[in-house]
């Protein structure tokens, strides 16, 4: 099979892998907003796997180019493209783009998750302190140059 060829289908079963990652993304942000650790835990796994297998994929990919001895980067991937006839050339481009565009979303979501991920613990942290009795009042009052004072007064919310 020639590089070109090559190309084609590597960066096909990429973006299939990414949708797949996708897809997952979703479920994870329905999860965190259900609260599901069953659902979380099988979907980590899952995760675990797709991130091996775009690994996987990208070193595939870098060994495609460095056998075709072509330095890969996304400058010589354009460049490339335009030494391509059509429809090569046009079809590559497309999934290439597409391949682009699915990593960036990918990206986008997994840190639309981090965040829920993030605020559920600073909430977690935040009980566990008013549980713990490690409360303050968090009543603010301005400094005289305009900037916010945080209140540090600790309150008793019960006694025994």
């Amino acid at each position: 099979m020639n590089f070109t060829a090559s190309l084609l289908l590597l960066l096909q079963r990429q973006i299939a892998v990414y949708t797949r990652f996708l897809n997952l993304l979703q479920e994870e942000r329905t999860a965190l907003g259900q609260v599901q650790p069953d659902a979380l835990e099988k979907l980590t796994a899952e995760r675990a796997r797709l991130t091996a297998a775009l690994e996987a994929l990208d070193q595939e990919l870098r060994g495609l180019f460095t056998n075709a001895k072509i330095v890969f980067s996304g400058r010589a991937v354009k460049q490339l493209f335009t030494t391509l006839a059509e429809p090569q050339r046009s079809q590559l481009a497309k999934l290439w783009h597409q391949l682009l565009a699915s990593a960036a979303e990918c990206q986008k979501q997994n840190a639309v998750n981090s965040k829920i991920v993030d605020t559920r613990r600073q909430q977690t942290d935040r009980v566990l302190r008013i549980l713990m009795g490690q409360t303050t009042l968090a009543a603010s009052t301005y400094a005289a140059d305009g900037r916010v004072q945080p209140g540090t007064a600790s309150a008793t919310l019960a006694t025994v």
